[in-house]
């Protein structure tokens, strides 16, 4: 019994011995076990043009000292050995998506476990894509105006430059430069935030361009111009701007301008006054009327200045259709006496009430200060009426 005893205790210490030389053992390969640098966090991408610029937010750890990323097929590698937290990658032809790999590096090179993201930069080939806008010359409220179309779609936005070059007949060239950038700010009177918007398309007065003119005369233009934009790419606009070139040459029409609203004197052969006088001929409001109680009359419009008038408009008024004019003569002069036939229509009716008829004037190029509608017959009433007598022609100055 003593005997089993004493070799139990000395099997136990031996055992004993080789579990502590183990753990020993153990303990020592764990020497050189390191905790590592922490990784990056919220890793953001923005497209630019052929690059990326990608942002982060860095560990709070005090063992990361350096930054590695990875990217493209080959692996590319770049180590900035500092903790940035935004860097830009350029050189980025390729129009496909990169997938970025981004680490933190201890002093010694340890990494910090990674984090990535897959961004599709702005290439050659989708800027060569987009569709420079439209440019055409067009008269809006009696100014001539350069109207810029499709400036935003789906694949890009206005960023707010112009560049321009003019080739007027003559051998003359007017160059500028514009910038709208504050047409892409809107403001909330409430809450004063302001945010960018999109601008499809924009008209400028050609008087406001800082030109050496304030229109462009009749004749052919050849305009070379640049816009700047924002591609867009996945529903995310380019850091970057890129400029859109295009040519074109553009016919320019006469601006056709309402004569009538320079200013000038209106007269009847009757010296109507009253609430339906005269002057309701040319108010330019469709539901007032000039009446009289004849059946026919003449209405005079002396201008302030010569004008050339091209073409002319009437209104009929409210009531019974038979005081419409039937036949009519447009006559012009320079002194009030001696005049000359611009334009004759017999036999014409106003079918509605407020309707407008306009009839153009063929061949004349001749200033002229006076301009009379001698109406010969109405449509059977013993009254006439008009609620509107408009004249329009070439924008001279």
């Amino acid at each position: 019994m003593k005997i089993r005893y004493i070799l139990a205790i000395a099997i136990a210490s031996i055992l004993g011995f080789y579990a502590c030389e183990s753990m020993d053992d153990n303990y020592k390969q764990y020497l050189g076990e390191y905790n590592y640098s922490g990784k990056i966090d919220s890793l953001r991408v923005y497209p630019g043009y052929e690059r990326v610029v990608l942002a982060w937010d860095n560990p709070k750890d005090q063992k990361s000292t350096a930054i590695r990323i990875l990217y493209g097929p080959d692996s590319t590698e770049v180590i900035y050995n500092e903790m940035v937290d935004s860097v830009s990658i350029d050189g980025l032809q390729a129009g496909t998506g990169y997938e970025f790999i981004v680490y933190t590096m201890d002093k010694h090179g340890n990494l910090s476990v990674p984090t990535s993201v897959t961004a599709f930069p702005i290439s050659s080939s989708f800027v060569e894509a987009l569709t420079p806008p439209s440019l055409v010359v067009e008269v809006k409220d009696n100014e001539q105006v350069l109207s810029l179309l499709g400036l935003s779609n789906v694949m890009m936005r206005f960023s707010g430059k112009i560049n321009y070059k003019v080739e007027a007949p003559g051998g003359y060239t007017f160059n500028g430069s514009l910038d709208l950038s504050h047409l892409l700010k809107k403001t909330d009177p409430t809450t004063g935030v302001t945010e960018f918007i999109s601008l499809p398309e924009a008209s400028l007065p050609v008087a406001s361009l800082g030109l050496s003119v304030d229109f462009f005369p009749p004749g052919s233009y050849k305009f070379t111009y640049s816009v700047s934009v924002w591609p867009i790419q996945g529903n995310q606009a380019s850091i970057d701007e890129v400029w859109l070139e295009r040519e074109t040459t553009i016919e320019v029409q006469p601006i056709i301008i309402n004569v009538t609203s320079l200013g000038g004197t209106v007269s009847d052969q009757f010296n109507t006054g009253g609430g339906e006088g005269i002057l309701k001929l040319v108010d330019g409001d469709i539901n007032s009327k000039y009446l009289t109680r004849n059946s026919t009359t003449w209405m005079m419009f002396k201008t302030n200045e010569p004008a050339i008038v091209t073409r002319y408009s009437m209104t009929s008024a409210n009531d019974a259709s038979a005081r419409d004019p039937k036949d009519w003569v447009l006559e012009a002069s320079n002194n009030g006496s001696s005049w000359v036939t611009l334009d004759e229509r017999s036999n014409m009716t106003f079918p509605m009430r407020f309707q407008t008829l306009t009839f153009e004037i063929t061949g004349n190029s001749t200033l002229y200060q006076y301009y009379r509608l001698r109406v010969t017959r109405n449509n059977g009433s013993s009254l006439f009426q008009l609620a509107e007598w408009t004249l329009f022609g070439p924008k001279l100055k």
